[in-house]
């Protein structure tokens, strides 16, 4: 990639985090190109670069599926804060968008193992309730192998 590109690709990025914290949703690729005053071919690049970066997951259709720590799609992860609501793709995701944001935040979820119902918050940057624990079956060096797994 050039290096023209390549800065298109980071200011991409950019303002589709700024969009994702102002609105709550993940923009197409036309609604990117139309923002950006950008070619489809341009979005696109840009998109591969990001997601070979391991940025970005993108879906079958090349569309963002993730744009870590958010979710494109609904998942049992709705993260609520004093600046809106989002989707996060799991419980760690979770707990990373308030701190992204810098403010607090609470995502009301189940348990994937026994199905209770609990609240998993962040205040002033620290997990509440303590002692709360995020069960991570892949490690960590592993989650790029299946990201939708993960």
């Amino acid at each position: 990639m050039t290096p023209p590109a390549e800065a298109f690709a980071w200011r991409l990025r950019g303002h589709l985090y700024r969009r994702i914290r102002d609105n709550g949703t993940v923009l197409s690729r036309a609604e990117l190109a139309a923002d950006l005053g950008a070619t489809a071919a341009e979005i696109d690049r840009a998109f591969r670069f990001l997601a070979d970066a391991c940025v970005l997951a993108l879906d079958c259709d090349g569309e963002v599926w993730m744009a870590h720590p958010f979710s494109a799609v609904p998942t049992p992860y709705r993260v609520e804060t004093p600046i809106g609501a989002y989707w996060a793709n799991c419980a760690w995701d979770a707990l990373a968008i308030p701190l992204l944001l810098g403010t607090d935040g609470r995502t009301r979820t189940n348990c994937p193992q026994s199905g209770a119902r609990f609240d998993l918050t962040m205040t002033r940057g620290r997990a509440v309730p303590r002692g709360a624990v995020v069960r991570l079956a892949v490690p960590v060096r592993d989650f790029w192998d299946d990201i939708g797994f993960t």
